[in-house]
C-alpha cells in the first residue's frame, strides 16, 4: 500500500474499510489527487479531492439505481410473460395413438402485444423516472450508446472499447462524463 494512502487512513481510520473510499483510492487519478492533497494541503486541493469523490460516489449510486431498475424491470417482465401465457395459451388438439384420445400441447403465442417487453435496446427504453429520462435524452449519441452498452447489455468498459474500436480510456472518459452530465442535470432539477 502506498505510504501516503497509509497516512490518509491513519488520519481517517473510520474510512479504512469503507468500500466506496477503497474503490475511489484504487483509481490512479484519485490516488494522485489524494497524494497532492496530503503532500501539500490546501483548500483548493481538498475541494478538488472532495469533488472527485462526490462524482465517484454518484457513479456508484447511479450504477446501483440502474442495476436495481433493470432487475425490477426484468422481474416485472417475467411476471407479465407468465400472466400473459396463462391467460392466452395457444392450444393444439391432435389425435394421439390408436385409442383416438386427444392431447393438448400448449405453445406460447408470439403475440405482438408482448413485443414492447422484449424490445429494450437502449437505457432510455428502460427508464421510468421522467427526470432521469429527460436528462438521458440530452446526452450526445456517443454518450447514450456507451451507457446503453454498459447498463442494458452489461458490457465492461474494455468490452465496449473492443466493440467500438476505441481505447478503454476513451470509453471510461465518455462514460464518466455522461454520468457527470446526468448528475448535474438531476441536481439542477432538485434545486
Amino acid at each position: 500500500m502506498n505510504p501516503l494512502v497509509k497516512e490518509f487512513y491513519r488520519h481517517y481510520p473510520h474510512l479504512k474499510h469503507n468500500k466506496a473510499v477503497e474503490s475511489f483510492i484504487s483509481q490512479e487519478e484519485n490516488q494522485k489527487l489524494l497524494e497532492e492533497f496530503l503532500r501539500h494541503p490546501s483548500a483548493h486541493k481538498e475541494e478538488r479531492l472532495n469533488d472527485a469523490f462526490k462524482a465517484h460516489y454518484f457513479d456508484i449510486r447511479f450504477t446501483s439505481y440502474v442495476s436495481s431498475s433493470l432487475y425490477f424491470h426484468s422481474v416485472n417482465f417475467d411476471k407479465n410473460i407468465r400472466k400473459y401465457r396463462e391467460r392466452h395459451p395457444l392450444t393444439l388438439d391432435d389425435q394421439a395413438g390408436e385409442e383416438g384420445g386427444s392431447f393438448i400441447d400448449l405453445v406460447p403465442d408470439p403475440s405482438p402485444d408482448m413485443a414492447p417487453f422484449t424490445n429494450y435496446s437502449t437505457l432510455g427504453d428502460c427508464l421510468e423516472n421522467e427526470e432521469l429520462l429527460w436528462a438521458y435524452k440530452t446526452l450526445t449519441d456517443k454518450q447514450k450508446h456507451i451507457l446503453d452498452l454498459a447498463y442494458v447489455q452489461e458490457l465492461s468498459d474494455t468490452e465496449i472499447a473492443r466493440t467500438l474500436g476505441v481505447s478503454q480510456q476513451a470509453v471510461s472518459k465518455t462514460h464518466r462524463k455522461a454520468l457527470s452530465l446526468l448528475k448535474s442535470i438531476l441536481k439542477k432539477g432538485e434545486s
